[in-house]
């Protein structure tokens, strides 16, 4: 008995670290691409350049694929140090090009494609590691905490990126990331981690060349994989960017608030993602394969309410009962939304064998992302279409909603056993 709460407690203490460690790597990068993204507005006065550079930094996401390849061939913890001991270097470098006046445009839209590029590597090989220091019945909320924890760092990040910015300066920012990139490099050396090294001969491009081909037809050959591939698509191309379209749009164009409502707005609806993230352990028992489609229907359901805030019925009542109606529907929506993400990609880990899983969990993430921004131009077409009638917009995404959880149902009709 006394052995076995040693193991629990050694566990998720090392879990504990694992989200530490992670917390402070991601909010890191998170500020520091903020803080340089309102440096090049500074520096160039123009918001496209600002938008693009800050765009341009998200694109090596496609590349997380090899860093899956990666995780899956070496050591999955020294990857993880290496990847925030790459960050110290890469902000040592900016700073350099600070303190010497050689930081011009150029330098800095190199510094964040790099940044970029090694955050696309971290999220496949965390996932990868977390079925290994988790416990099975854990792994949701093990997940859950770690997804909630990003997400808030990705919400504060901006925000004392901003204050830090205009009160330290760049250069003192740069010097905080520097060192506390190489801390938590340090500090992640302490995590037990099963060594999952895989041995090899030959050319490593053609190596890692011969593993994400394999992992590809890994991914379309077993048929849960396959068909969840095609729903993450699915809900990130018709919800996701009515969180990051859509919602500011309503709420400061249709509803015509103030900056403190639409700010409350805002924070809410970001503050439900992180909620549905945490309190997924308590609903997974509830989570099956084979009822996977009903979570979806009811994300439909979801939308009836809030194309009816959008009215000119209710938009004639005032500001307070559209916001109040469109709060109380976005709130359980993105929790919703986030409970469906945290549960698909629980299932696939632990079915995926730990050899596949970097490869799998990058691939997935990859293809997923990729379609979310076709989504956002979609959804700003629409709604410069539908600008005096967004509730016909919001019928149009209640529409594909349910056809995507009808084929929700049909994909996974026979995954029971899953």
């Amino acid at each position: 008995m006394e052995t076995t709460q040693k193991t629990i407690y050694q566990t998720s203490f090392n879990f504990f670290k694992l989200v530490s460690g992670q917390a402070i790597s991601v909010f890191g990068t998170s500020l520091l691409r903020f803080a340089l993204s309102l440096y090049v507005l500074d520096l160039t006065g123009r918001a496209d350049i600002y938008a693009t550079l800050f765009a341009v930094s998200s694109l090596p996401i496609i590349l997380s694929p090899i860093a899956g390849a990666l995780a899956d061939r070496f050591n999955r913890k020294t990857i993880m140090v290496g990847i925030d001991i790459a960050n110290g270097i890469f902000s040592l470098f900016l700073l350099t090009a600070f303190l010497t006046n050689q930081a011009n445009l150029i330098i800095i839209t190199i510094g964040m494609i790099l940044f970029g590029f090694i955050g696309a590597m971290d999220t496949p090989v965390v996932s990868a590691i977390i079925p290994s220091i988790s416990t099975e019945e854990k792994l949701e909320s093990a997940n859950g905490i770690l997804q909630g924890v990003q997400s808030l760092s990705g919400i504060i990040a901006p925000i004392l990126g901003g204050l830090l910015y205009s009160f330290m300066g760049i250069n003192n920012i740069l010097i905080v990331t520097t060192v506390v990139f190489f801390f938590t490099a340090l500090f992640e050396t302490t995590i037990l981690v099963p060594k999952n090294k895989i041995a090899y001969s030959g050319n490593i491009f053609k190596v890692l060349s011969g593993d994400l081909k394999e992992g590809f037809q890994y991914s379309i050959n077993h048929s849960f994989i396959k068909k969840t591939v095609v729903i993450g698509a699915g809900l990130n191309l018709i919800i996701t960017p009515l969180f990051i379209v859509g919602v500011p749009y309503i709420l400061k164009v249709t509803m015509n608030l103030n900056t403190i409502f639409y700010g409350v707005g805002i924070g809410t609806v970001e503050f439900a993602t992180i909620l549905g993230a945490l309190i997924v352990g308590l609903v997974s028992k509830k989570l099956r394969v084979s009822n996977f489609y009903l979570w979806i229907l009811l994300i439909a359901a979801l939308l009836i309410p809030i194309g009816f805030s959008t009215t000119p019925l209710l938009l004639g009542m005032g500001k307070f009962p559209p916001f109040l109606l469109f709060i109380l529907t976005a709130v359980p929506l993105s929790a919703c939304l986030s409970i469906v993400s945290i549960f698909v990609i629980s299932k696939v880990q632990r079915i995926t064998p730990s050899k596949h899983l970097g490869k799998i969990m990058a691939i997935i993430t990859a293809v997923v992302q990729c379609v979310s921004p076709i989504g956002q131009i979609l959804y700003g077409a629409g709604l410069q279409f539908f600008k005096n009638d967004v509730y016909t917009l919001i019928a149009i995404v209640f529409v594909a909603t349910l056809l995507l959880s009808l084929l929700s149902k049909l994909l996974y009709r026979n995954e029971e056993n899953i």
